[in-house]
C-alpha cells in the first residue's frame, strides 16, 4: 500500500511484499515507479476507486509480470494505492492445461457449477461467430464450435494448440500472430479484416475483434470474436465491380446521368451531364430549372409533355426516349437523346424519373447529311427525268415542226410549182408561227441547258453596231404593224465586243420583243449604246413607254415561267422565259443587268458587258454573208451537183419528203434509208458525197450507224451531218464524238442545210 500527495510523491509505504521494497523508496514519485499514464489515472480525482493492470519488469529482464493496481482518493488530496501480488507460477505446462475450457471437464448433472459451465459452452457453441481465447504463447485455451469447424476439427482437439499446428497458410498465420502481439503490448482493443483459408480450401473473409482479457488470477489473454463476412465481402466486391463497369460504361458512352424525385423536386445532374453542355460540375446547380432552361424553345413544350404523360399514365410504360436540343455554355446547340425510366408507387403514379443524356449531335449531322444526299439524289433523278422528258418532247415537237417549216419553205421557193401572192402570204404566216413555236422550244431547252451547267458561250469579236442593227431589223416590221416607233442611238466609242454573237443577239431580241409587246400602239421603244469605265465596258439600254414594273415585282420577272400578267384575261402571249434567259446570258458574259422602271411611265433594262481584250490571234469576225446570201461555194456548177449523191437517213416520211424534193430541185441524187442498218448498207454500196443522218431511228440508231461508218475504211472519210431533233445539253457533243462532222438541230431551214452541204463540197 502506498500513500501519495497530490503531486504523486510517495509519502509512505507498507506491506509484506519484499520484492517492491527496492522498487518503491520513499521520496520517489508514483510516475517514476509505475509510469506517467498509470500514475495519471490513479491520481485522477474521481468519485470512486480506480482499477488498472500494471506490467512490471522482472530484475532478470524476463517476461514482465502483471500486477493489479487499485487507488482511492484521500480527503485533502493524494491517494491510497494498493498493489496486489500475483500468485507464484510453478510449472507452466500443467497450469496452462488447467486453464483450458474443454468439454471433457464437464461434471455430471446435479453439479450447479458444472451445469452453468455446460450452459455457457452451449451458448458460445451456438454463436455462428468464431469465439476463442489465446494465451501469450499463442495457444488456444478456448474455442467454440464455429472456430473449430473453420479449422476442420473439434474444439477439444483445437484447445491447447497453436494455429500453426493446425493451419498451413504462413501469410495468414503471420497476420494472426501480429495482431495478438499488438493486443498484448498495448492492452488495447483492435479490429481487423482477416483472410482465412478453410480446411476445404475455400477462402473466407472475417471481421475480427481482439481485446485483452485478464483472468481472476491476473494472467493476460487475448479474446477473439470473429464474424464471417465472406458473403458480404463478395457482395461488396460484386457491387464494386458493377459500379466500376457502370462508371466505365458511362465514361465510354459519355452518358450524362440525371435523377428527378417528382414529389420532393430534388434533382441530381452528374458531372458528365454538365460537361456535355461545356460546364464544370460546380457551375450548374442540380435543379429542375437547370434542365428546363437549357432546352431549345422549339423543343421545350414537346419534351415536357412527354415526361409528364409518362409520369401520370402507367399505360404508356415505364421507359421513354426524347430527342431535343440543349444550349451549351458557349451558346451553341447540341442534339441530345434523353433516355428515361419512371419509378411508380402502388397506384401506378410516377414518383421518380431517372435516366441519362447522350450527345447525338454528330449522329444527327450524319443523318442530316445522309438525308441531304438522298434529297440531292432525288433532285438529280428528277433533273435527269426532266432532261429526258425535255429531250423526248423536243424531238417529238421538232420533228413535225421541221416538216411544217420545210414544206412551207420549199413551197415558198416554188419547188412544187408557182404560188400566188395570197398563197405566199399564207406560207409566210405558217413560217412565222412555226418560228415562234421554235423560239419557245429553244427557250425551254436553253433554260434546261443552263440548269444543267451545259450552257456555253462561243466567244468572238462581235461588231457592236452590226449586231444592234440586226436585232432592230428583226423587230421593226412587227413594231411598224403596232405603230410603235423604234429609236436607236450610239456614242460609237466601242466598236467591237468579246462575246457570243448569237447569245448577244438573243439578249437584245428578248428585251426588244418584251418592250414592243408591252408597249401600247403609238408608243415608243429604243436601244441606246454607251461606253462605260473609260471604254472597258459597254452598256446596252433597251427602253419603252409601256406600263412599267412595280418595285416589288422587279425580282420576280427574272424567274423562269413567271409572268406578271398570268391570269385568264392576260393580253400578251409568251412563256415567261425571256428575261430569265437574259439574266443567265448576262451572267455567263460576267456582265450586269440594271432595271429602272416606274409604273405608268415605262421601263429601261440596261445590260453592261465587259469589252474584253482580244488575243493576238483574234480579229474581227468577217461577216460578209448574211442568212439570205448565197455562200462562196455557190459557184459549183449544176452539172457537178448532178453527179453528187446524198444518203438521207430518217425514219420520218414527213421529214424526208420535203427535204428530198428540195435537194433534188438543187441537183442532188438522194438515196433514202429508213433505219441505221440501211444507212450503213447504202453508204457502202454507193459511197455518197455526204450523209444526212437522223439520230433516233429503229434497228440501229444514228450514233451507232456513224460509228460503224467510221470504223469501215471504205466509208470512214464520208462527211456526215447529224440532222436530228435532239437538242438537249450534250447532244451535239455526243454526235461529234461518235464521228459526225457537223450537227444541225431540227427544225432547220432548208437553205441552211444546203449551205452546210456546199461548204463540205467546197472542201472536197
Amino acid at each position: 500500500m502506498l500513500v501519495t500527495n497530490e503531486a504523486g510523491h510517495i509519502l509512505s509505504r507498507c506491506g509484506r511484499e519484499e520484492r517492491l521494497s527496492g522498487m518503491v523508496p520513499e521520496g520517489r514519485t508514483l510516475a517514476e515507479f509505475l509510469g506517467e499514464e498509470p500514475s495519471r489515472q490513479l491520481l485522477a480525482r474521481q468519485s470512486g476507486p480506480q482499477r488498472l493492470l500494471w506490467r512490471a519488469p522482472t530484475p532478470e529482464g524476463g517476461e514482465p509480470t502483471v500486477w493489479h493496481l487499485w487507488s482511492q482518493p484521500l480527503v485533502g488530496g493524494g491517494a491510497l494505492v494498493c498493489v496486489s501480488m500475483p500468485e507464484a507460477q510453478s510449472s507452466e505446462v500443467p497450469v496452462a492445461r488447467e486453464r483450458r475450457i474443454t468439454r471433457e471437464l464437464l461434471r455430471p448433472s446435479g453439479d450447479l457449477l458444472g451445469e452453468q459451465r455446460a450452459f455457457m459452452l452451449a451458448v458460445l457453441d451456438a454463436d455462428p461467430s468464431l469465439v476463442y481465447v489465446k494465451d501469450r504463447q499463442g495457444r488456444f485455451v478456448f474455442a467454440n464450435k464455429a472456430l473449430a469447424s473453420a479449422y476442420g476439427t473439434t474444439p477439444d482437439e483445437l484447445v491447447f494448440h497453436r494455429p500453426d499446428e493446425v493451419h498451413s497458410k504462413e501469410e495468414e498465420l503471420q497476420v494472426f500472430d501480429e495482431i495478438d502481439q499488438r493486443v498484448f503490448a498495448t492492452l488495447a482493443e483492435l479490429r481487423q479484416l482477416e483472410r482465412f483459408t478453410r480446411k476445404d480450401g475455400t477462402v473466407g473473409w472475417y471481421d475480427t475483434l481482439k481485446r485483452p482479457l485478464v483472468a481472476p488470477s491476473g494472467e493476460l489473454f487475448v479474446l477473439g470474436i470473429t464474424v464471417d463476412i465472406t458473403e458480404r465481402v463478395r457482395m461488396e466486391q460484386l457491387l464494386h465491380d458493377t459500379n466500376q463497369r457502370l462508371e466505365l460504361a458511362v465514361k465510354a458512352g459519355n452518358l450524362g446521368l440525371w435523377d428527378w424525385h417528382v414529389e420532393t423536386g430534388r434533382v441530381y445532374l452528374s458531372p458528365v451531364w454538365k460537361a456535355q453542355l461545356g460546364y464544370e460540375a460546380h457551375e450548374l446547380p442540380d435543379t429542375f430549372d437547370t434542365w428546363n432552361d437549357s432546352l431549345h424553345p422549339e423543343d421545350r413544350g414537346r419534351v415536357l409533355q412527354v415526361v409528364q404523360d409518362y409520369v401520370k399514365d402507367a399505360s404508356l410504360g415505364d421507359r421513354f426516349l426524347n430527342e431535343f436540343r440543349m444550349r451549351t455554355k458557349d451558346g451553341a446547340w447540341r442534339w441530345i437523346a434523353g433516355y428515361g425510366v419512371v419509378v411508380r408507387d402502388a397506384q401506378g403514379q410516377g414518383i421518380r424519373v431517372t435516366g441519362c443524356h447522350l450527345d447525338i449531335t454528330e449522329r444527327r449531322q450524319r443523318e442530316q447529311e445522309a438525308e441531304l444526299r438522298r434529297a440531292n439524289a432525288r433532285l438529280e433523278q428528277l433533273a435527269r427525268m426532266k432532261d429526258e422528258f425535255l429531250a423526248n418532247m423536243s424531238h417529238e415537237l421538232r420533228t413535225p415542226l421541221n416538216a411544217v417549216l420545210g414544206q412551207a419553205e420549199a413551197m415558198a421557193e416554188g419547188i412544187f410549182g408557182q404560188v400566188t401572192e395570197q398563197q405566199r402570204s399564207a406560207l409566210q404566216t405558217i413560217d412565222e408561227s412555226g418560228r415562234h413555236l421554235l423560239s419557245l422550244i429553244n427557250d425551254v431547252l436553253d433554260i434546261a441547258k443552263s440548269n444543267a451547267g451545259r450552257l456555253e458561250l462561243e466567244l468572238e469579236q462581235v461588231p457592236v453596231e452590226e449586231v444592234c442593227q440586226e436585232s432592230l431589223r428583226l423587230v421593226r416590221e412587227q413594231a411598224r404593224r403596232k405603230k410603235i416607233s423604234v429609236a436607236y442611238s450610239s456614242d460609237g466609242e466601242v466598236q467591237y465586243l468579246h462575246a457570243d454573237r448569237r447569245r448577244l443577239r438573243q439578249i437584245f431580241l428578248n428585251l426588244l420583243s418584251n418592250a414592243m409587246k408591252f408597249t401600247p400602239e403609238g408608243g415608243r421603244i429604243g436601244l441606246e449604246v454607251t461606253s462605260r469605265e473609260a471604254g472597258e465596258a459597254v452598256a446596252f439600254s433597251i427602253w419603252d413607254t409601256g406600263p412599267g414594273v412595280a418595285r416589288e415585282d422587279v425580282q420576280r420577272i427574272f424567274e423562269p415561267f413567271v409572268q406578271l400578267d398570268a391570269g385568264l384575261t392576260r393580253q400578251n402571249e409568251g412563256s415567261g422565259l425571256g428575261l430569265a434567259l437574259v439574266r443567265r446570258f448576262v451572267d455567263l458574259h460576267h456582265g450586269m443587268l440594271e432595271v429602272d422602271s416606274e409604273v405608268g411611265r415605262g421601263s429601261r433594262f440596261t445590260v453592261v458587258l465587259p469589252v474584253g481584250e482580244p488575243g493576238a490571234d483574234e480579229v474581227p469576225a468577217a461577216r460578209g454573208d448574211s442568212p439570205g446570201d448565197e455562200p462562196a461555194s455557190a459557184g459549183v456548177s449544176a452539172d457537178s451537183l448532178s453527179r453528187r449523191t446524198v444518203v438521207l437517213a430518217d425514219d420520218s416520211e414527213a421529214n424526208t419528203r420535203h427535204l428530198h424534193s428540195y435537194l433534188v430541185a438543187h441537183g442532188y441524187a438522194v438515196r433514202i434509208a429508213r433505219d441505221g442498218l440501211e444507212a450503213v448498207r447504202l453508204c457502202r454500196e454507193v459511197q455518197p458525197t455526204l450523209v444526212l443522218m437522223d439520230i433516233q431511228m429503229p434497228r440501229l440508231d444514228g450514233l451507232e450507224a456513224i460509228r460503224h461508218l467510221r470504223a469501215d475504211h471504205v466509208t470512214a472519210r464520208i462527211p456526215i451531218i447529224a440532222l436530228t431533233a435532239l437538242a438537249m445539253p450534250g447532244d451535239r457533243e455526243r454526235c461529234l464524238e461518235a464521228g459526225a462532222n457537223e450537227y444541225l438541230s431540227k427544225p432547220v431551214r432548208l437553205r441552211q442545210v444546203l449551205e452546210v452541204m456546199r461548204r463540205f463540197e467546197a472542201r472536197a
